[in-house]
């Protein structure tokens, strides 16, 4: 099985376990190139996340845009880096992401794809019936209450509100500013 992880960074040779949002070094993978490649571009930074992506019934991946336009605004016009890796021994699923894998030692890149506008190969995935963009419209208010919730719960935990100028802060305040207009310090 072949071994997909996306990246901004080019020219790697060998891909090194790195602090992750679960706490331990890892390096991810997914079985799907297109889900690899959503992690090419980095919306926020760490330990911060913002990947609101799934599954369609038939597999295909759907990303959803949480605020008008997002998918443009966060992939139009950047480049990224597919790698892939051939036959993991040791890769598991630690993440409930069902194509999902992590390997704690370095791995040694197999091949390497540089994709130079990200929007227009998602657009070509598309095309093919292997991608989605689900356009905020389509988004019930029951998911966009549980995406505001999780907003809130990063601004309180992380106390965003004392750091209006912190990656995170600036990024919810251009796309949620209603969330931030509410959320209380």
């Amino acid at each position: 099985m072949t071994f997909y992880h996306g990246s901004p960074a080019g020219g790697l040779k060998e891909l090194k376990p790195f602090l992750s949002e679960h706490g331990k070094p890892y390096v991810y993978f997914a079985g799907n190139p297109s889900v690899a490649l959503l992690y090419a571009v980095k919306p926020v930074s760490k330990p911060f996340s913002f990947y609101p992506y799934g599954f369609d019934n038939d597999g295909s991946v759907v990303y959803s845009e949480y605020y008008e336009n997002a998918f443009y605004d966060l992939y139009k016009g950047k480049s990224g880096y597919l790698y892939e890796c051939d036959d993991l021994k040791n890769a598991e699923k630690t993440t409930q992401i069902n194509c999902a894998y992590t390997i704690t030692e370095p791995v040694k890149v197999d091949r390497v794809t540089m994709i130079p506008d990200l929007y227009v190969f998602f657009k070509k995935q598309e095309q093919k019936g292997l991608f989605r963009v689900k356009p905020r419209n389509e988004i019930s208010g029951k998911e966009m209450d549980f995406v505001y919730n999780e907003l809130k719960k990063d601004i309180k935990k992380n106390g965003l509100k004392n750091l209006p100028e912190h990656p995170m802060s600036v990024f919810i305040q251009k796309h949620f500013p209603s969330v931030w207009g509410e959320e209380k310090g």
